[in-house]
C-alpha cells in the first residue's frame, strides 16, 4: 500500500500533471486530526513535491531538506482509492548544505551542526489552508542554537492562532499516496547499488565508472547522480569518511564481489 507523502501541491496541479480527479475537500468543521510532522527529504525530492528549495541552496555539497511543522486535517478516500490529506498546516522548510555524516536530521542538531560543524541552513516558513491576513512571520539571518529557540517560540505562537481560527480556515490539499515515488527500476536498483558500494570502498566516481561493466544509459546515469548526491566534489574526488560510513549504513550487509552479490 502506497504511503502518504508531503506536497505543496494545489490538487488541481496533480491533476494536470496526469492524476485522475481528487475528491472534494472538506469543511474546516471536519478536520479532526491533529498532528506533527517530521520528515527528511532529498533535495531533487522536495523539489518534485512542489517545496521551493531551488533558489536555497548553491554549490554541489551535500543537501538534506528537513520538513517539520503541525497540521490539523483529515483523509479523503478518492475514486482511483488513492487517499487525500486535506487540511491547515505551518510547514518549516529547512534545508542544509555542507552537513557532515548520515544520522537523521533534526531541528536542534541542525543548529549545533551550524555551529560547530560550519554547515550551512537556509529556512522557509510555508502555511497551507489558512487564509486570515493578520499573521507576522518569523525570520533568521542566521541559524543557531539561539536562533533556533527564538524561531520555535514564533512558530508555537503562530500554530496556536492558525489551528483554532476554523474561520479562517480554508483545507487544502497536504499529503497524498498519488505522489508516492514508484518502485525504482531494475536499472535504477542496481545502479544504486553499484554506486553505493563503489563509494563505500572509496572509489571515486571516474574509478567506479570506469570499472562498471555495463553499458546501460540508465545504470550509469543512476550512479552519476548516487555520486553528485554523496560525493559532489568532481568526478575524481574520493569519498570522505562520512560519504562511505553512510553507504556502508545504507547497504548493511549487502556488498559486491566479482560483478555478484554477497552478504558478509
Amino acid at each position: 500500500m502506497a504511503s502518504l507523502v508531503p506536497v505543496n501541491l494545489t490538487a488541481s496541479t496533480l491533476q494536470s500533471n496526469g492524476a485522475p480527479p481528487p475528491p472534494a475537500p472538506p469543511t474546516a468543521d471536519a478536520l479532526d486530526d491533529w498532528s506533527q510532522e517530521n520528515y527528511t527529504l532529498t533535495l531533487s525530492g522536495a523539489a518534485s513535491l512542489g517545496f521551493p528549495v531551488g533558489n536555497s541552496v548553491s554549490g554541489s555539497g551535500k543537501h538534506q531538506v528537513l520538513l517539520f511543522g503541525s497540521s490539523r486535517s483529515t483523509d479523503v478516500r478518492g475514486k482511483d482509492g488513492d487517499t487525500y490529506r486535506f487540511g491547515v498546516a505551518l510547514r518549516a522548510l529547512v534545508v542544509v548544505s555542507d552537513i557532515k555524516g548520515s544520522g537523521s536530521l533534526t531541528l536542534p542538531v541542525v543548529a549545533a551542526k551550524v555551529e560547530i560543524e560550519n554547515a550551512r541552513a537556509s529556512a522557509q516558513l510555508l502555511i497551507r489552508g489558512y487564509k486570515g491576513a493578520d499573521l507576522e512571520l518569523p525570520s533568521w539571518q542566521s541559524f543557531g542554537v539561539d536562533s533556533y529557540a527564538k524561531y520555535m517560540q514564533d512558530v508555537s505562537e503562530l500554530q496556536d492562532k492558525i489551528m483554532s481560527d476554523t474561520a479562517n480556515i480554508v483545507p487544502a490539499l497536504l499529503a497524498t499516496t498519488i505522489a508516492a515515488p514508484a518502485l525504482p527500476s531494475t536499472a535504477g536498483a542496481l545502479g544504486s547499488v553499484y554506486a553505493l558500494d563503489a563509494i563505500a570502498r572509496g572509489a571515486s566516481l571516474t574509478h567506479a565508472m570506469d570499472q562498471l561493466k555495463s553499458d546501460d544509459k540508465q545504470v550509469r546515469d543512476t550512479v552519476r547522480a548516487v555520486y553528485d548526491a554523496r560525493v559532489g566534489e568532481g568526478e575524481r574526488a574520493e569519498p570522505d569518511d562520512d560519504a562511505r560510513d553512510g553507504a556502508r549504513n545504507d547497504l548493511g550487509e549487502i556488498r559486491l564481489s566479482h560483478g555478484l552479490f554477497e552478504r558478509h
